[in-house]
């Protein structure tokens, strides 16, 4: 092993403006150039272990509850109606052409956080390649490390596993005290193996401790599962030589076992968070590694692409499900956004079952070999060495995954003191030589330092709206306006971009008397029914008017002041609303959505007569009625006296008729001409005349 002055100098070359640094900086800018992370992070100024998440899903268990925010967090909702104007009876005949609307309805979780502290339950993962401090000297296989040859320890091997394997009791402790408000308990997981670039003799995932124990149980839990049978009682990883990974690791499969909770078991009532720490880089395209630049064994023999680690991470059976092949790290290799650990982190169900709706990871890059570019356990060879491109390469593919994997989950990194994060996170770790395989150094400051200062995630968290006993969100239907027959219902769940699987996409159908609505939750799963600040929600679904009125018409039950305004009220004391808890106080709230209007037009549907007025009744004709010459009666007229006949009106006659109910009268023959004397006198008769001529000596007189 080098002595600690030469290795210092090497240390203060990096800060001056000596060869072995500038050619550093030169590797660090091309990589960080083309491996920038997905996501923005935690700096190391905000390890903060605070998160404004409640403890269960009706926000009703215990907890410690800090003064609320001056505004509480709330729910912005929405409706629309489209299109804007539809045909009555849902028959599209009318001039709008349309026999339906769609409805939509929307809420996002906004407002401002409150602080708040949850129970949380940490996951170590543990790498255990011969670097991060587990080498079997035994073994007899030192590769072509400067320092191992004959039985020595290998360059710059950390002391990471024996101390935390020393001092878990005092790294859980730590952790509890730095976030008194919160129960934290811890679980174990330990992984190194690839089978690619090595002898395939270690393990890609294996569970130390299953059981999240309270911090006072863990130190003796890591003593007697995984020391006592992963390490055989001491700190040597049986057969732990060159011949196996060294610069890659399984680390993809271990943290997709871990996060699906395979053989642990996470609770949806606690934040999930998961604290890495090793020395390599994972499978991906993003972080390969160059083996030739290295001690391994298998640089003696390859050369060319045979020298790269592999970029595919292999699928993996668990006992809780299969991973899929080619698992990415940040970012997918398939094109399915789930595929990849930091997708996983908000994706899975144990990790949207968290308190806060994702899984954070906390990655400790160990201070060693394979990520210290300077390390004289690079072996001198023609292009390679300490300081050359394909080391600095190497290096920076390691320490940028767990910086990468950290910015994107919202949790924090540390690693070696030289190294900043492109989010800014600097590292903070000194080496320490780790001495004799079987009486290691124990001591490491700053790497308790890094436990102590793991993140449970962003400063900030805040639960918004959790179930009750009843839907979340109601749509309650009004007037003639009735949900559609051809429902065609839908719903989408978004959650830090992505859509949450436990989303409830198809409503509750639901009575109240005569009305038929509609009721949805957040999540389908209880215990994940809980909106956090940024979530979305939002549903759509088919109405139609039955009938009348024909004109602008509410579309929802509602009873916002515009509700009243727009004729809108509830209905049986029910009406379109979102009901929650909010995370400010254990009152049930209960929020109108707002107005939305239709505009119904009218088409007699089939079958129904149309609504028309009767036809007003023709205009009588005018009073007198003139004719032309007098019209004989052709029947004769029973009279006391002989009368003239000039003497009736048959004009007036006529008109009586027409007033009493406009009979028409007609005559079937035409009238037979009277010789009627219309002189002026007395009238006599042709017997009377003679008589009179008979007086004056005439003919016919009587006597």
């Amino acid at each position: 092993m080098m002595s600690r002055p030469v290795t210092d100098l090497f240390h203060r070359h990096r800060q001056g403006a000596a060869f072995w640094g500038a050619l550093a900086l030169v590797g660090l800018a091309v990589v960080m150039g083309s491996f920038a992370p997905t996501s923005g992070g935690t700096s190391s100024s905000h390890r903060l272990s605070l998160l404004s998440l409640p403890t269960g899903s009706t926000a009703t268990s215990a907890r410690a509850i800090a003064p609320a925010a001056a505004n509480t967090p709330a729910l912005s909702l929405g409706v629309t109606a489209t299109p804007h104007t539809i045909c009555a009876y849902g028959i599209a005949t009318c001039a709008a052409g349309a026999a339906s609307a769609r409805v939509t309805l929307t809420a996002n979780a906004g407002g401002q956080g409150v602080v708040a502290w949850p129970n949380v339950q940490v996951a170590f993962v543990v790498e255990t390649t011969l670097y991060d401090g587990v080498y079997d000297p035994t073994a007899g296989d030192p590769g072509t490390d400067p320092c191992a040859g004959g039985g020595g320890m290998p360059c710059e091997e950390s002391n990471g596993v024996p101390f935390f394997v020393s001092h878990a009791q005092q790294i859980a402790n730590a952790i509890a005290t730095a976030n008194p408000h919160s129960q934290v308990s811890f679980a174990m997981v330990d992984y190194f193996a690839t089978c690619n670039l090595d002898d395939c003799d270690g393990s890609e995932y294996h569970v130390d401790i299953q059981n999240f124990v309270p911090s006072g149980y863990f130190g003796s839990e890591v003593q007697a599962t995984f020391q006592s049978t992963v390490l055989g009682g001491g700190y040597v990883y049986s057969d732990s030589d060159f011949s196996d990974n060294i610069l890659h690791s399984s680390v993809i499969t271990a943290m997709y076992g871990t996060i699906i909770g395979s053989g642990l078991t996470w609770s949806n009532n606690t934040h999930h968070v998961i604290v890495w720490m090793g020395s390599s880089a994972p499978r991906d395209p993003s972080y390969i590694e160059n083996y030739c630049a290295s001690a391994s064994d298998y640089a003696s023999f390859n050369t060319g692409s045979a020298c790269l680690s592999a970029t595919c991470e292999p699928s993996y059976i668990f006992a809780a499900g299969v991973s899929p092949n080619c698992e990415g790290w940040v970012r997918s290799q398939d094109g399915n956004q789930t595929h990849s650990i930091a997708g996983l982190s908000k994706t899975a169900q144990q990790c949207t079952g968290s308190i806060g709706g994702v899984c954070t990871v906390d990655a400790i890059d160990l201070w060693a070999t394979p990520t210290d570019p300077l390390s004289k356990g690079w072996p001198v060879r023609s292009g390679y060495g300490p300081g050359s491109l394909v080391v600095q390469k190497n290096v920076d593919h390691i320490l940028l995954a767990g910086c990468d994997i950290a910015a994107a989950t919202g949790g924090t990194w540390d690693g070696p003191s030289f190294f900043t994060c492109p989010d800014g996170q600097s590292g903070s770790l000194q080496y320490v030589a780790h001495g004799p395989s079987t009486t290691p150094n124990l001591g490491n400051p700053t790497l308790f330092n890094a436990f102590r200062q793991v993140g449970f995630g962003p400063v900030i968290e805040t639960q918004v709206a959790a179930g009750t006993g009843k839907p979340i969100f109601t749509y309650v239907p009004f007037g003639n306006i009735v949900l559609s027959q051809n429902l065609q219902a839908t719903a989408a769940c978004t959650r830090n971009g992505l859509t949450l699987h436990t989303c409830q996409t198809q409503p509750a159908i639901l009575h109240s008397g005569a009305t038929t609505y509609l009721g949805w939750n957040w999540s389908s799963n209880k215990t994940s029914n809980v909106m956090y600040l940024g979530d979305s929600w939002t549903a759509s679904f088919n109405v139609v008017a039955t009938g009348p009125p024909f004109a602008t018409v509410p579309v929802d039950a509602c009873i916002t002041v515009a509700c009243r305004a727009g004729g809108s009220s509830s209905v049986n004391g029910i009406y379109t609303w979102a009901s929650y808890v909010p995370y400010s106080n254990n009152t049930v709230v209960t929020v109108s959505f707002p107005l939305a209007q239709l505009v119904v037009q009218y088409t007699p549907p089939p079958g129904i007569p149309p609504l028309s007025p009767p036809a007003p009744p023709p205009v009588p004709p005018g009073i007198p009625i003139v004719t032309a010459t007098p019209v004989a009666v052709g029947q004769p007229i029973g009279i006391g006296n002989q009368v003239g006949v000039g003497n009736v009106s048959l004009q007036a006659t006529a008109a009586g008729f027409l007033g009493a109910g406009f009979i028409r009268v007609s005559m079937k023959n035409r009238p037979i001409a009277m010789k009627i004397a219309a002189k002026t006198g007395r009238q006599t008769s042709r017997f009377e005349k003679e008589s009179a001529r008979a007086a004056d000596g005439g003919v016919g007189r009587f006597e």
